[in-house]
This record gives C-alpha cells, sequence and structure tokens, in this order.
C-alpha cells in the first residue's frame, strides 16, 4: 500500500536521478543455449562464432539459502510490496546479497521474485509442442498470463516463482519491476516489427513487453511497472577470445544497446517507469569490470549498485507521486 515517506527517504532523494518516470497507472529454468553470433564490425566469418561458456547466463552456483518472500518491514504497517519478473541475473541470488532482498530492505517492502533463471521477455517455444508451452510460460509473457489469470501456473512448477505465486495477493502490488535482455539477445529475438508476427508478435522483444504491460495492468491496477534495461556486457568465444561488447557485437539482428533503445520506446509509449541502467551504470569495458563478475552476470557488487539505483528511482517515485 502507498504510504508517507519519513524524513530520511526524503534526504535520500536529494540526488540527481538520471531515470526516466512516468505517470500512475490506473488501468523463472530454462538452459542458456551458446548461440552464434557474427561480428558486426568485421565479414561473416567462416565459422560460427559462440559465446565462452562463461558468460552462460544459467548459472550454475546459485545463492538461495534464505526464504524469498522478503517481509522485511517489522514497523511499518502498510509497507509496500514489489514484484519482480525477470532472468538469471535476479534468480540466481535469493540472498542478502541479491537485488530483490536488497530493494526490498532499501524500500522497506515486502517482495516476491518470481523471476526464472534462464528465460526470456519474447516467447520463443513451439506453441504447439508441450515442452514450447512450458519454455512460454516461463517467458514474461506467459508469467503475465499466470499472473492475469490467463494461463495454468502448473506449467512453471519446480519454480521457486510457482511456489511463490501461491503466497501472492498481486491485487496489493504496489511496483512490477521487469528486467529481461541479455537472454533475448542472445537468443536472437527480433527486436520488433512485421517479420515475426507469431502469437501477435509475443515472440518479438517489444512485442512480449507491450502484451506483458497489458496482462499486467489487468492483474494489477493499481501497480507502478518499472522496466529494466538491460546492461551493458562483453562476450568471448569457445577459446576465451574477446569478440565485441554491447556496443559493438550484432546476434545477426540487432545490438545489445539497440535493445535497451527498443524498450525505452515501449515504456514511453505505455507512459511507464523505465529504467535505464545500460548508460547508467556505464556501457564501456572500464566501468563494466566494477558491476560485471564474467562478462554478462552481475557481481556482488554489480548488484548492489542496481540495487541502489532502483531504491533511489522507486523512492523518488513515491515521493513525487504520491506525496
Amino acid at each position: 500500500m502507498k504510504k508517507t515517506l519519513s524524513t530520511l527517504i526524503i534526504t535520500l532523494l536529494m540526488t540527481t536521478l538520471l531515470f526516466g518516470c512516468g505517470k500512475k497507472n490506473t488501468d523463472e529454468n530454462l538452459a542458456m543455449e551458446n548461440l552464434p553470433l557474427e561480428e558486426a564490425t568485421s565479414p561473416a566469418p567462416e565459422e560460427d562464432i559462440e559465446i565462452h561458456q562463461s558468460a552462460d547466463l544459467d548459472e550454475p552456483d546459485l545463492d538461495q539459502d534464505i526464504d524469498d518472500v522478503y517481509d522485511l518491514p517489522d514497523k511499518n504497517p502498510h509497507p509496500l510490496q514489489i514484484i519482480f519478473l525477470g532472468e538469471t541475473n535476479l534468480d540466481a541470488h535469493r540472498n542478502e546479497t541479491g537485488m530483490a532482498y536488497l530493494i526490498g530492505k532499501g524500500c522497506d517492502a515486502k517482495v516476491f521474485n518470481l523471476s526464472i533463471r534462464g528465460s526470456t521477455a519474447a516467447a520463443y517455444g513451439n506453441k504447439d509442442c508441450e515442452d514450447g508451452k512450458k519454455q512460454n510460460a516461463k517467458s514474461l509473457v506467459g508469467m503475465s498470463e499466470i499472473l492475469a489469470g490467463k494461463a495454468d501456473g502448473k506449467l512453471i512448477s519446480c519454480t521457486r516463482a510457482s511456489e511463490l505465486i501461491g503466497e501472492l495477493k498481486i491485487e496489493e502490488t504496489d511496483y512490477i519491476v521487469i528486467m529481461y535482455g541479455a537472454q533475448d539477445f542472445m537468443k536472437r529475438v527480433t527486436l520488433d516489427g512485421p517479420d515475426n508476427n507469431c502469437c501477435g508478435g509475443i515472440d518479438t522483444y517489444a512485442g512480449a513487453f507491450r502484451e506483458a504491460i497489458i496482462n499486467l495492468r489487468k492483474a494489477a491496477p493499481l501497480a507502478d511497472i518499472v522496466l529494466v534495461s538491460p546492461f551493458f556486457a562483453w562476450f568471448y568465444d569457445d577459446d576465451n577470445e574477446y569478440i565485441g561488447d554491447g556496443n559493438t557485437l550484432t546476434n545477426g539482428k540487432a545490438y545489445l544497446y539497440e535493445y535497451v533503445d527498443k524498450l525505452k520506446r515501449v515504456a514511453n509509449e505505455h507512459q511507464i517507469i523505465f529504467a535505464d541502467v545500460y548508460h547508467l551504470l556505464g556501457n564501456d569495458a572500464n566501468a563494466a569490470k566494477d558491476y560485471l563478475s564474467d562478462g554478462v552476470h552481475l557481481s556482488e557488487a554489480g548488484r548492489k549498485m542496481m540495487a541502489d539505483k532502483l531504491v533511489e528511482m522507486i523512492l523518488h517515485h513515491e515521493m513525487t507521486f504520491y506525496n
């Protein structure tokens, strides 16, 4: 529930924010494939370039040693409720170093981390086969359909998200934080447009977000939606040779920074909050070494950096629009 901010929160927010905030709205275990990428700045190689295993977004070592319904406030009778939807960087760390926990603590909020590692925003599985249905259910589109009561939650069984949904009263949600991008880039998901019109365009990056926004607004009409951009990343082949980064490497359809630009357009279309962490955290290798562990995963320091920025943005939005 919305609440009055304390003097401490107001003091925290006396810095200039680099996020765009929209107006109030009224109305997660797939193994990642190492897919070939083409280097944009040189002719196509004779053999496919594959991302090094260390860049696999399906991290083997998960930090999940505590319950992750973070009902942190012990004094505030009406804490915020925040839902997280995303991929590995959110799902792999369900402890005190994870972004969901840190943001919940910083916002004095009850948190439900519904992220599924290895998932994409876009639906990409064969919709006519059982495995495809399960893949798509774990996407952002699929999760939004489950939350809106349009799809069976059993499709995401054996995930932590499935367990948490049973405890969630979605109509009480204040913020839905959505963070996808790297998996869609790695799987060569089309950005947008008429080239991919399967299932109404939900197999495109922008189309998936548009459909999810519609579903989530129906499920939680009082919630503000926060779209978090992909962050800068760099990539290696199987010989551990650097092959490019988010600014210089294309997946054959777009550069990573173009996914950022596309998501910003979707946020503007729907007048919702957009967090451009690609540029805020730093979009070059020198800056990224401070927040990436292997090129595509956030380090512990990176998760804290990201959480701090999102806490700042959410509290600023609370102060601006609800006080």
